[in-house]
């Protein structure tokens, strides 16, 4: 299989003159392999970025790139486009798990390299979501998608792999629509004549590679037949292929449409999925439909966890991060077991009567754990970093009135450090401190925006409110002494300027 994948798609990645490709699409349609092939076909330089559990922020992107390049540090987006455009090859950067910075500042990253990739850039982002890229733009008008449907196996390249077995491949053809991981694991069942569905490993394979990595609405759309446009613009943003009979049969076989739906509705009172809220600054709270779920009967660590996943609300959290975190001292053996136990309690808060077991809302994908955000559900965290990455970029181009707006958002939600109630627990630290610095920044380059317009007021209010975060910035003292001065309070600047000078006579400075 991966000869005639390699044959038939490397071309798109590793040829041609379009400047980002996009490849969309679940597990088992080999798209770790195709980068590989792409790699190897290459004619000038490829960068590698695989994201993974310890490597998600800009920092670990730009620090992976930089080694590549051979940029010293620090490294920053422009050094890595210098360092590009000076290379005599082309250069192309593959990424491969996208999916796991869906959202996340690390993403407005690699969207800022494809708006400003020099011609001899090449980028292609792999994984099993549609990246939050505007497309629109013009810059990225001529970006290739590939997903599901040209990832499968073709009619002929099946006929050639069941040569001997025609009937068989025929079939395998018709059940599987193509899909390669699916094909291997049914097809030794069809050649032996028996129900590929009876093979625990296919099952496995859909349940926890597959379906617990989509939306539950998506997943309760396919266990009935479309009946309007809602289930193909949904599951395009996934790079599924939603009509592979083996994968709605395992649905059908696995809940039962109508007792799913049915169960469904008693939780939400309309027929859909209740929305998850969460919010993790300044203080935690969870609703789920609007009724916070009951905590009173959950140990001081099944809460704890609920509060580590939701701060990752929407993304996978390794299970090896969960034990570290909550069971730090105790052997791998006793973490495991104590975790096994926690998730179980919590999906009992979470999914209580009739809904216990679905796990519709804490899902296991792997070895990792992840609340699912379903649409209409809500997560401060999440929201706070689209909004911050959102106006940076608009800030770096020099779009000041497309900056104002997010960035407004962004110290909105920042209504204090991230889960007070976990105090100094080491696994908290390092994120509290990273969000507090993103609000820092916010803060800074808003006051810098809005003093720009010629919004003195507003840029007094971002720089002191950047300033009560971090009283340690001797560039927002000195642009809130500029707004103060810009408004016309030469009282109000002097005053500024006696506890700039205050402060830095404490650090010993002056």
């Amino acid at each position: 299989m991966r000869g005639t994948v390699r044959e038939r798609l490397v071309p798109v990645l590793a040829g041609g003159t379009v400047p980002l490709t996009l490849v969309v699409a679940p597990a088992g349609y080999g798209k770790s392999t195709l980068l590989t092939s792409a790699a190897e076909a290459f004619p000038g330089k490829v960068l590698h970025w695989r994201p993974s559990r310890d490597t998600l922020g800009v920092h670990a992107l730009l620090a992976r790139l930089g080694r590549q390049l051979g940029v010293a540090e620090p490294v920053c987006v422009e050094s890595v486009l210098l360092a590009v455009e000076q290379c005599a090859d082309p250069v192309l950067l593959l990424v491969d798990g996208v999916h796991h910075v869906h959202g996340s500042p690390a993403e407005g990253v690699l969207e800022e390299l494809a708006l400003l990739a020099p011609p001899n850039l090449r980028l292609v982002l792999s994984g099993r979501r549609m990246p939050a890229l505007n497309l629109t733009r013009l810059e990225l008008a001529d970006t290739a998608v590939l997903t599901a449907r040209h990832l499968r196996l073709a009619s002929g390249e099946m006929a050639a792999m069941f040569a001997d077995a025609p009937e068989a491949g025929r079939e395998l053809a018709e059940l599987t629509r193509g899909w390669p991981g699916v094909l291997k694991l049914s097809g030794p069942a069809v050649l032996a004549g028996r129900d590929p569905l009876d093979s625990a490993a296919l099952r496995t394979y859909l349940d926890r590679e597959v379906l617990s990595l989509l939306p539950p609405r998506l997943v309760q759309l396919m266990e009935r037949p479309p009946d309007g446009p809602e289930l193909p613009e949904f599951a395009e943003e996934y790079g599924l292929d939603t009509d592979v009979p083996l994968l709605r049969a395992h649905l059908a076989r696995r809940s039962g449409a109508p007792a799913r739906h049915a169960g469904a509705a008693d939780r939400s009172g309309t027929g859909q999925d209740a929305p998850l809220s969460l919010r993790c600054f300044g203080r935690y709270e969870a609703t789920l439909a609007g009724r916070p779920p009951a905590w009173n009967r959950a140990r001081p660590r099944v809460r704890a966890l609920a509060r580590l996943l939701s701060v990752h609300a929407g993304r996978p959290v390794h299970r090896e991060e969960l034990m570290a975190a909550l069971w730090p001292e105790s052997p791998a053996r006793t973490a495991g077991r104590g975790l096994q136990v926690a998730v179980s309690a919590l999906r009992t808060v979470l999914e209580p009567g009739p809904d216990r077991g679905r796990s519709q809302l804490l899902v296991r994908s792997g070895e990792a754990y992840m609340l699912v955000l379903e649409p209409g559900s809500s997560c401060d965290v999440r929201a706070f970093e689209a909004a911050v990455g959102e106006g940076l970029r608009a800030a770096a181009h020099g779009d000041a009135e497309r900056a104002a707006g997010p960035l407004g958002r962004a110290l909105r939600l920042y209504t204090g450090e991230l889960l007070p109630e976990d105090g100094p627990a080491e696994w908290v630290v390092p994120i509290r401190e990273r969000y507090r610095n993103q609000a820092v920044q916010a803060a800074h380059t808003l006051a810098e925006v809005e003093l720009g317009r010629d919004r003195a007021d507003a840029a007094v209010a971002a720089a002191t409110h950047a300033l009560s975060l971090d009283p340690f910035q001797d560039a927002v003292w000195r642009l809130l002494i500029a707004a103060h001065r810009q408004a016309g309070d030469p009282v109000a600047a002097r005053h500024v300027e006696r506890r700039h000078a205050e402060m830095l006579d404490a650090l010993g400075v002056l």
